[in-house]
């Protein structure tokens, strides 16, 4: 059995609106809707569900403790 707290943090690190990486203290799929498309190959474009368009990509979750996250926390509070 994994110890996975009961409400896991996850912290996004945006810099000029660009998400630059991830972190949880939890193990979590993280899916970026980036609905700026420009630069964006049509190729990578996805229409959504209410027929918006935007990309659409996973990305991995920097793992942080349960400490650094409650930092981050505390931070935002």
């Amino acid at each position: 059995m994994t110890n996975t707290p009961a409400k896991p943090t996850i912290v996004v690190h945006l810099d000029g609106g660009l998400v630059q990486y991830v972190e949880s203290d939890a193990h979590v799929n993280v899916v970026i809707v980036d609905y700026d498309l420009e630069g964006a190959g049509e190729d990578e474009i996805k229409t959504l569900p209410d027929g918006s368009r935007a990309t659409v990509r996973q990305e991995a979750a920097a793992d942080v403790s349960r400490e650094s996250a409650q930092r981050w926390m505390e931070l935002a509070t």
